[in-house]
């Protein structure tokens, strides 16, 4: 797994030049819940409406953070993480919030962080003609292509986090529960069936759900931007389905102390081309 990252992250060539990096970090939560504990400790806070989307930027630990509320559903993520990418520079993206439980080895508090991020929504189905029902094991994992190099296609079913910011993340010392380094799932879903759960599970070896990361996940992939996800799990279906809002606090705080360990970051991989 980890040299399968390291390999996409180095399909760019070379480091970004210096004058490329504006913010060290660009932080993403979809909800207020996911980002009150973050927006408590900016320092210098600034507010900025960019169309339907609205971020902060102020500084933690003498750092230049960018704080996004990317609103819920993958395709406010996706829009957010350029609009973010493009206005604020960041040096890295960690999209943060909070997920439900896919794997039954995970319990409430307990954060995964994103190894890879998959969109368990894409899917190829076998011909079956009328009559013959929906059957999900006609179904098989779909790929996406991104042209990282502008030219040649490469095929994704799942975006990798970058190696470093994972290992960083790990870490963090964390009391309210286990840190797994995991597949975090995505799709505009929220699912309570036990049996779809499992097969999901099996099927795309996702660890967790949630409805933005993967989407932020392959835009920052794109724009050379070294990227991770970070999700607290706040209910199981099997154990805990109860949604706990306390969760979004917990996972920001979480993040938050990383911030304030100001650990080493990873480089660009490659300069943008501005939409500007």
């Amino acid at each position: 797994m980890r040299r399968l990252a390291v390999l996409a992250w180095c399909l760019w060539a070379g480091p970004a030049p210096a004058r490329d990096v504006g913010h060290d970090v660009l932080v993403q939560g979809a909800l207020d819940i996911e980002l009150g504990a973050l927006l408590e400790a900016l320092e210098g806070k600034r507010e900025h409406q960019i169309h339907a989307w609205t971020f902060w930027t102020g500084r933690i630990a003498g750092r230049r953070i960018a704080v996004s509320r990317t609103e819920v559903g993958p395709y406010n993520a996706a829009a957010a993480t350029a609009l973010g990418i493009e206005r604020f520079r960041p040096r890295v993206v960690v999209n943060q919030g909070t997920a439900g439980g896919h794997n039954r080895k995970l319990k409430l508090w307990d954060i995964v962080i994103g190894a890879k991020t998959i969109d368990y929504s894409a899917h190829r189905a076998e011909p079956a003609g009328e009559g013959a029902g929906q059957r999900p094991e006609r179904w098989s994992p779909a790929p996406y292509k991104l042209r990282l190099d502008g030219k040649t296609p490469t095929e994704f079913t799942a975006f990798p986090g970058h190696p470093e910011l994972v290992a960083s993340f790990l870490r963090v010392p964390y009391a309210r529960g286990t840190l797994y380094a995991g597949a975090i799932g995505t799709a505009f879903q929220f699912n309570k069936e036990l049996d779809r759960i499992a097969w999901l599970h099996r099927t795309y070896g996702t660890d967790s759900e949630d409805m933005e990361s993967a989407a932020s996940a392959a835009v920052a992939l794109g724009m050379g931007v070294p990227f991770v996800a970070v999700r607290i799990i706040s209910n199981t279906e099997w154990e805990h389905p109860t949604f706990e809002r306390i969760a979004g606090r917990y996972g920001a705080e979480f993040v938050l102390e990383w911030l304030r360990r100001a650990v080493p970051l990873p480089a660009r991989t490659r300069r943008g081309t501005s939409l500007r």
